[in-house]
């Protein structure tokens, strides 16, 4: 993998950090892309092996006191010959992800108790200490272990630069077979169900939250969702004082996708936890493999793609299992765009067009759209912008013909990207501006700050 400006200026910091400790220095390196981390992890040490003996301590689920690690391998044959050898040492430590999920009686992560706990013995240990760690286990730390973290500690990020790739396929068969004009006729007739049964002084929990959700539902596939939460929410303080597992379900499953469109993976985990409870228990199979898909959508987007993988395919199993091709479908799709971030495009593009197919076959404009737009993406990180403008223009159409802004505003978004690459600048600053635009009116912040960056970029080599 190639690494980018930033990422070298970042590793020369981490490289200037060990050349000049000279006692305990603890620094975590974010990074939530294995591919990504593996070849940090190579340049630092062509850059420093000379001088700095590496130790790689591996941490897990059983391995939870870092200290006791640290200390075992300052008391090693090896260590010494190293120190007698006149070479500095530094300790590299993984698999803190792992070993977090070890919990005590209390349900607090046994390492994070212990980090706090120990950490004015961490000066016995007289070199630098590299954490790596993803954004998940990061925000743990800052959660759970404050002290630590705000002690002595320094933290480095990483991140794949990307362009705007499609987004995670969810499942949108609620309304299957309404174009953009019947799902705007169909919100019109849902709020004025509500009105009027206000207006009349009629109580019907049921109608109320079943339209709410619907609402929710329509407004989400739009792009809306901070106005999606507010009736998705509003059904669920109706549905939870009934009896009515399957629209709970159907409730907390959409506000697991709402909150993960609105960067809150917390309560989206949150509200698919309860999902997922509550499939189970009334068996309803064809649920679970919707709300496995979901949790393989946060856990992407969390850094944890192995992870997700896992999860995808455990709902693509139980897609076949049940006979659901649109869930087939979208379970290729996103194993697709999990191979597509783990760097192995071309079995990506396999999944991709397993997916494409299916999606024609049963007429699923959506998922087609989303299938084009993300093969688009592989050809473009492949460096072919020519062949990725083809798949962006018919994904764009799509999207423009089901009413999709958020598709729109990535097709519109990667068009720029493409044209920019290929070296006609105006033509990618107007695809640019037409993606801002909607980013702005969805409140979209990954589109928004995707534009501006490149519209700066573009603007400034244009004058």
């Amino acid at each position: 993998m190639e690494l980018d400006p930033s990422h070298l200026m970042k590793i020369e910091e981490i490289v200037t950090l060990l050349d000049l400790s000279e006692d305990c220095t603890i620094a975590f390196v974010r990074c939530n892309e294995p591919v990504l981390c593996d070849t940090i992890c190579k340049e630092i040490f062509e850059r420093v092996h000379s001088r700095i003996h590496i130790y790689n301590l591996e941490m897990n689920e059983e391995s939870t006191n870092l200290f006791q690690l640290l200390e075992e391998t300052t008391k090693s044959d090896l260590y010494n010959s190293k120190l007698e050898e006149n070479k500095k040492v530094a300790f590299f430590v993984f698999g803190i992800d792992s070993a977090v999920k070890t919990k005590n009686i209390s349900g607090k992560s046994e390492v994070l108790l212990l980090l706090n706990m120990m950490r004015e013995k961490f000066l016995e240990i007289k070199h630098p200490i590299l954490i790596w760690i993803n954004s998940a286990s990061l925000n743990l730390i800052l959660d759970e272990a404050q002290d630590f973290f705000s002690w002595r500690t320094t933290i480095f990020e990483f991140d794949v630069k990307r362009e705007i790739t499609s987004s995670p396929m969810f499942e949108f068969e609620d309304f299957d077979g309404l174009d953009k004009k019947g799902l705007e006729d169909l919100i019109e007739y849902y709020l004025n169900l509500i009105k009027e049964f206000k207006d009349r002084g009629i109580k019907d929990p049921y109608k109320l939250a079943y339209w709410n959700y619907n609402l929710g539902t329509i407004t989400l596939f739009f792009g809306h969702s901070k106005e999606a939460v507010k009736y998705l929410e509003t059904a669920a303080l109706i549905s939870s004082k009934l009896d009515n597992k399957n629209l709970n379900e159907s409730i907390y499953s959409k506000l697991g996708i709402t909150y993960y469109q609105l960067g809150d993976l917390k309560k989206a985990l949150e509200y698919s936890e309860q999902a997922l409870v509550i499939a189970k228990e009334i068996g309803n199979k064809k649920e679970e493999g919707y709300i496995l898909k979901n949790f393989g959508v946060i856990y992407e987007q969390l850094g944890s793609v192995r992870k997700a993988i896992e999860y995808y395919g455990q709902a693509l199993k139980i897609a076949k299992e049940t006979g659901d091709r649109r869930g087939e479908g979208a379970d290729l799709g996103n194993l697709g765009l999990a191979y597509s971030y783990l760097g192995e495009p071309r079995k990506a593009i396999e999944y991709y067009e397993q997916a494409l197919k299916i999606a024609r076959e049963i007429g699923d404009r959506r998922g087609e759209g989303n299938c084009l737009g993300s093969m688009g993406s592989v050809y473009y990180s492949l460096g072919e912008p020519k062949k990725a403008i083809e798949y962006y223009e018919q994904a764009l159409k799509i999207s423009k013909e089901i009413g999709d802004r958020r598709g729109e505003g990535n097709r519109l978004g990667n068009l720029g990207d493409a044209y920019s690459d290929l070296g006609e600048p105006r033509k990618a600053i107007e695809f640019l501006k037409q993606s801002l635009e909607i980013g702005k009116a969805i409140e979209d912040l990954r589109i928004i700050g995707f534009c501006e960056q490149k519209l700066k970029e573009l603007e400034g080599s244009d004058e």
